[in-house]
């Protein structure tokens, strides 16, 4: 069962200028594709000083912004909303590029 229903928890997602990929703010403040590895806030203000680091931070990504985020106990993360959700799968990107290359 899910620690967080409601959304408390947060990471910081954005998107990478080079290439559109979804990355997200780690904890040692670097850009990563992999959401396992997100630093994750665990209260509003937490949330707020990450969104922050993030900006100071925003080189090479675009617009970033908190993304509420749900916990397991096994530790794993996942997002809340379906939009998120997607997001995070790469899934439309994969779609998109794969139907570029076919067309190529």
């Amino acid at each position: 069962m899910a620690k967080n229903l409601t959304g408390d928890l947060a990471v910081v997602s954005a998107n990478r200028l080079v290439d559109g990929v979804v990355v997200f703010l780690d904890a040692a403040g670097q850009w990563t594709d992999r959401l396992a590895r997100a630093a994750v806030a665990r209260d509003a203000e937490a949330g707020e000083r990450l969104l922050g680091q993030a900006r100071d931070n925003g080189f090479g990504v675009i617009d970033p912004f908190l993304v509420a985020v749900t916990e397991e106990a096994d530790g794993t993360i996942e997002p809340v909303s379906l939009r998120e959700k997607i997001r995070a799968s790469g899934l439309t990107f994969d779609a998109i590029a794969a139907e570029a290359v076919r067309y190529a």
